[in-house]
């Protein structure tokens, strides 16, 4: 069979570096979409969405979205250091050219307070996802009747793990996708999903008039291919807004903006694409929203695990 230029080429240009997953710009507003183990981990319920257009204007190019909610298990009031659980879920759909990956997972973790301000926790996700191959899509140079005029759609296990420890002024965790390493039989049969590892750091600088620095970095390791990351810089102005700056080594400068109104939050990210796709001005757009049943104020500038 001659070669799919097509659907080549759109695979290469989301997967160059083996990544196989969406990947957001907005990490760092929503990290439980990224490990399981911050189910629960705020206290109260936390309910995310956000939708992004990769290379926009370029046709077949990604677009994904998603939404999350997680929340604490109720329990008696005990001491501050006892151990809680949460919950969490978790749906996701992701296109990109022929191709089509929907997912739906559930996740739970377990925090263990270490003193006041410190906090280690373990999680682990498990759900469904749909991936579809819709060879009607697909263009080969000379018209080929071996490639078939319909759609593949394959059910797929999805499983994951996560750690996470922060104390009052930094965080770390780490995530493993993947794991059951679901195979296409129905696209080739070496084709398969891979374990993908993410790992995230970050810390927080907080002044006398209440403004913060949130330096943070996601890792994205693929099993081939160079090792991807994201390095970010939030200026937050008092619990209201935020202004920040970042850098993906692959592929982008991003500029983001959020802004706290009351439990809402609404953010906006744009990346400004760097590598070969850029003479095309195929830049990307990225929106979130985002409900907190935390209370906001001077207290959360130390008290949130994650430092948003």
């Amino acid at each position: 069979m001659r070669k799919i230029t097509t659907v080549i080429l759109l695979f290469l240009s989301f997967s160059g570096l083996s990544q196989q997953i969406a990947q957001y710009s907005q990490w760092s507003f929503n990290q439980f979409a990224i490990n399981p183990a911050l189910a629960g981990v705020k206290r109260c319920l936390d309910v995310r969405t956000a939708v992004r257009a990769q290379w926009a204007g370029f046709e077949g190019a990604p677009q994904s979205g998603l939404f999350t909610i997680n929340a604490p298990l109720n329990k008696k009031k005990k001491r501050y250091n006892d151990s809680f659980h949460g919950l969490g879920g978790k749906i996701e759909r992701d296109v990109f050219g022929s191709f089509s990956n929907f997912s739906l997972s559930m996740a739970y973790a377990i925090h263990f307070p270490i003193g006041r301000d410190n906090r280690l926790s373990f999680g682990a996700s498990a759900g469904i996802q749909q991936f579809g191959f819709d060879h009607t899509k697909a263009t080969t140079i000379e018209a080929d009747p071996a490639v078939a005029q319909s759609t593949n759609q394959m059910l797929f296990p999805l499983l994951g793990l996560g750690a996470w420890y922060n104390s009052k002024n930094y965080y770390v965790g780490a995530a493993i996708d993947q794991i059951a390493k679901n195979k296409w039989e129905d696209v080739g049969f070496t084709s398969r999903f891979r374990l993908h590892t993410k790992i995230q750091a970050g810390t927080k600088f907080t002044f006398d008039n209440d403004n913060s620095i949130l330096p943070g970095i996601l890792f994205r390791i693929p099993p081939a291919g160079p090792i991807s990351f994201d390095v970010n810089a939030m200026f937050d102005f008092k619990n209201k807004f935020v202004l920040g700056i970042g850098y993906r080594n692959v592929d982008a400068f991003i500029g983001f903006f959020k802004v706290n109104i009351k439990q809402f939050t609404i953010g906006y990210s744009f990346d400004y694409i760097t590598s070969a796709l850029r003479g095309g001005n195929f830049h990307t757009h990225e929106i979130s929203l985002q409900f907190s049943g935390c209370r906001r104020g001077p207290r959360s500038q130390t008290s949130c695990p994650l430092f948003e």
